[in-house]
C-alpha cells in the first residue's frame, strides 16, 4: 500500500482554502485584553461557553473524519485484494479447486473455471459483470480515488487538530484572563473597605 501512497498525490486545495472540508479557522487570540474589550465580550462566561461551542464542534469534525478516515484505510486493502484477484484470474487457464468464505469463518470448496468476466460489488447492493481489462481499470481508479480521499482527510485532520489546540489554548486564556479580573476586583474591593 506504501507504493500507491506515494504514487498519488493530495489533490490541490481550492484558492483561499485551507481544508478540503471546509474547516473554520480557530483564530488564535493574541491580545487578549483588547479581545474582552470589545462589547460583544463583556462576560467572560459568555465567552468560555463559545468558545467551548467551537471547541465541540471541531471534536464532532474529528470524530466523523476519523470514521472517514478508517473507512478508507480498510476499503483500500480490500480493493487491492480484487484487483489482485483479478489477475490471477486473468492468469488461470484450467480449472482450479479454491476456497471462499460463506459467511463469518465459514469456508466452502469449490471448482473455478477459467473466465474471462468478473463481478464486482459496487456498493448498495449491486453488483455488475465486468471483462478482465474494464474490472482491473475500474479497480485502479477505485484505488487511485480511495488514496486520493484518505490524503485529503488526513490533511483536513492534521488541520483540525491544529484548530482544537488553537481553541483549548483560547479558552485557558480567556479563563486566566477572567480570574485575574476576578482577583483584580477582589483586591480593590478589600483595599476600598475601611477595616
Amino acid at each position: 500500500m506504501t507504493g500507491i501512497m506515494d504514487s498519488v498525490e493530495m489533490p490541490k486545495l481550492p484558492e483561499n482554502q485551507k481544508t478540503f472540508a471546509g474547516i473554520p479557522e480557530a483564530i488564535f487570540l493574541e491580545e487578549i485584553d483588547s479581545f474582552m474589550a470589545k462589547p460583544e465580550n463583556e462576560n467572560c462566561e459568555e465567552v468560555l461557553q463559545r468558545l467551548d461551542e467551537q471547541h465541540g464542534k471541531y471534536r464532532f469534525m474529528a470524530y466523523n473524519l476519523e470514521a472517514r478516515r478508517r473507512k478508507l484505510k480498510s476499503q483500500i486493502p480490500d480493493l487491492e485484494r480484487s484487483l489482485e484477484m483479478v489477475n490471477v484470474l486473468r492468469k488461470e487457464d484450467e480449472e482450479r479447486e479454491t476456497q471462499f468464505l460463506l459467511s463469518d469463518q465459514v469456508f466452502i470448496k469449490t471448482l473455478v473455471p477459467p473466465t474471462k468476466t468478473v463481478y464486482l460489488w459496487l456498493g448498495a447492493s449491486v453488483m455488475l459483470e465486468y471483462t478482465m481489462d474494464e474490472a482491473e481499470t475500474l479497480l485502479k481508479q477505485n484505488i487511485t480515488s480511495a488514496v486520493a480521499n484518505l490524503k485529503t482527510v488526513e490533511h483536513d485532520q492534521d488541520f483540525l487538530r491544529d484548530q482544537i489546540t488553537t481553541t483549548e489554548v483560547n479558552m485557558a486564556r480567556v479563563y486566566n484572563w477572567g480570574v485575574k479580573k476576578r482577583q483584580a476586583a477582589a483586591k480593590t474591593n478589600a483595599s476600598s473597605t475601611p477595616s
